[in-house]
């Protein structure tokens, strides 16, 4: 084990990477990593996000360590977990343009391990669904369904659909085809509704 190569992998690597403690692990044991991870830090090299996660941040002259975007870290955990995951409600909102406002907490449903990781004053929740709802394998149409579902079937007024009406006309017919179907019936009215009068 060297706990140079831990360094060297870190340095040479681009500002704004994200680290976990286990891609090290062929390093050295988990206690060794901890403490070369734990003395970066201590250096200002690398900034620990939340438990086992590390950023090598990117510093502005001004504005000082820029943290990464939510999506960013929700993606590189998804990654690293080998789980699958999707957006929901307020943040759903805002990956299509409907919101301005950036959640504070994220919320994604996932095929991996239900958590919650606060990164500053803000946090990403994942929370454990069955397989069946990534049916749906579009991510456009994916934010669609939650984007509706986060508005509720009542609250589905005309201004709100013809913010979404370009969204939807975005989609592909042949997603439409094979992926509506796993929507709730409510949802695949409105969608087909947009669709026949564009």
């Amino acid at each position: 084990m060297s706990k140079n190569q831990i360094e060297t992998k870190i340095l040479k690597s681009s500002r704004g990477k994200l680290f976990f403690a286990d891609d090290f692990s062929k390093y050295g044991s988990p206690e060794n990593i901890r403490q070369v991870l734990s003395r970066l830090e201590k250096e200002a090299v690398l900034v620990r996000l939340a438990h086992g996660i590390y950023l090598k941040p990117k510093i502005d002259p001004l504005l000082g360590i820029i943290n990464p975007n939510i999506e960013e870290v929700a993606k590189e955990i998804a990654k690293r977990d080998k789980a699958r995951i999707a957006a929901t409600g307020v943040l759903a909102l805002y990956l299509l343009g409907l919101s301005t406002q950036i959640p504070l907490k994220a919320v994604y449903l996932t095929d991996g391990s239900q958590r919650e990781i606060k990164i500053g004053n803000r946090s990403i929740k994942f929370k454990k669904t069955a397989a069946r709802s990534f049916a749906i394998k579009d991510d456009l149409l994916h934010l669609i369904v939650q984007a509706l579902k986060e508005k509720g079937q009542k609250e589905n007024n005309d201004d709100f659909l013809i913010q979404l009406k370009p969204s939807i006309l975005k989609l592909d017919p042949s997603v439409i085809k094979s992926q509506l179907r796993y929507t709730p019936v409510w949802i695949q009215k409105e969608v087909n509704e947009i669709k026949k009068n564009e």
